[in-house]
């Protein structure tokens, strides 16, 4: 019954001490936890993590992608990634390599980990009640549950104009890793977007892969209850239920009850707004 978490750890350590730490506070099963460092001083970041959780016998650091070579510096320690041409393709469709490397470095992970369910978490989430373990009766279901949707048509039909329209978005992915290794077996792949791996691919196609696998084989997902459109609404629904003050930020809710927050990025990458994750996350963890 242990559940796998992957967390790809890049440039922002204490978001991902942060994600550790709610797991351990609200995750009361069995569990293990795969951080995947993807790097610009590997020894340096990944000897962070190991010694951070050096006495956290399911807590497994491992070893991610070195991004030096596509990140941009600038100033206050903010950082954006260069849009590279995707790995593998000549379509002319240029990507954010952040999100890349991001997804291969979950590949590592999930392949790594031998759990009976596989959670694949962005850095910048937390979990905010035990309820969240509701994700294991919910796959019983559900092939996959995720915590946003994003209308459209995936792809626009293998085309390149909108890179997250008719897909579940995978802050939050929950699934049995039997899916995956279904995923994998059974080499589902449409040549011109997907690799041989769903997992080798850029966000979109990470994200849009999953969606359209399930779509196509007729199988059950779930979406969570989401915020994140609320911001839009003149009345702001559900967005006005945070229980962090994050500008931009999402919560998500299982039968009524909030269990996850993701800070979102975007445009609001910058050094103020790392901040506030910070302090909001950690006094909502009650963290000193």
């Amino acid at each position: 019954m242990t559940t796998d978490f992957i967390i790809v750890a890049y440039n922002k350590p204490d978001y991902t001490r942060l994600c550790v730490e709610s797991i351990k506070r609200f995750w009361t099963l069995p569990y293990n936890i795969y951080i995947v460092v993807n790097y610009l001083d590997k020894e340096k970041e990944i000897n962070y993590f190991k010694n951070l959780y050096l006495n956290d016998k399911n807590i497994i650091v491992l070893e991610g992608i070195n991004q030096s070579s596509t990140t941009i510096h600038g100033k206050n320690g903010e950082f954006t990634q260069k849009y590279i041409d995707r790995p593998g393709y000549v379509d002319g469709c240029k990507i954010a390599s952040g999100s890349w490397y991001g997804a291969w470095a979950t590949n590592i992970g999930i392949k790594f980990g031998k759990g009976k369910y596989v959670c694949v978490l962005d850095q910048d989430t937390i979990f905010l009640h035990k309820n969240i373990t509701k994700l294991i009766q919910l796959s019983e279901e559900y092939s996959f549950i995720g915590n946003r949707w994003c209308p459209g048509s995936v792809f626009s039909y293998l085309g390149v104009n909108n890179w997250e329209e008719g897909m579940v978005r995978p802050m939050l992915s929950f699934a049995k890793r039997e899916f995956y290794d279904n995923i994998e077996k059974e080499k589902y792949v449409e040549k011109k977007i997907w690799r041989s791996s769903p997992w080798n691919c850029d966000y979109r196609d990470m994200a849009g892969n999953l969606t359209w696998y399930v779509e196509q084989k007729g199988l059950k997902y779930l979406v969570l209850k989401n915020s994140y459109r609320d911001r839009f609404r003149k009345d702001n629904g559900l967005w006005k239920q945070h229980l962090l003050d994050i500008p931009y930020g999402e919560q998500a809710w299982i039968n009524d009850t909030p269990v996850f927050f993701h800070a979102t990025r975007g445009g609001y990458r910058n050094t103020q707004a790392l901040e506030r994750w910070i302090k909001e996350s950690e006094n909502y963890l009650d963290i000193d």
